[in-house]
């Protein structure tokens, strides 16, 4: 077991959930720096990347 590799992936889902909950419309309002659909764009795939990322880490730390 990899200790290092597993804590990388736990600290990319972290990051990617923040990220999320960062993205949450607060009262029905969308944040600011969200309001441009391109950027929507590419933050969901940066959401959506920062947990594969975090799940491949783990998956091969874990690994024996």
């Amino acid at each position: 077991m990899n200790v290092q590799e597993v804590m990388l992936g736990i600290a990319f889902i972290g990051a990617a959930s923040l990220a999320w909950w960062i993205a949450l419309p607060r009262d029905g309002v969308v944040p600011a720096f969200l309001r441009n659909d391109q950027v929507q764009a590419y933050y969901a795939v940066a959401i959506l990347g920062g947990y594969g990322i975090g799940l491949a880490n783990i998956i091969t730390g874990l690994w024996p």
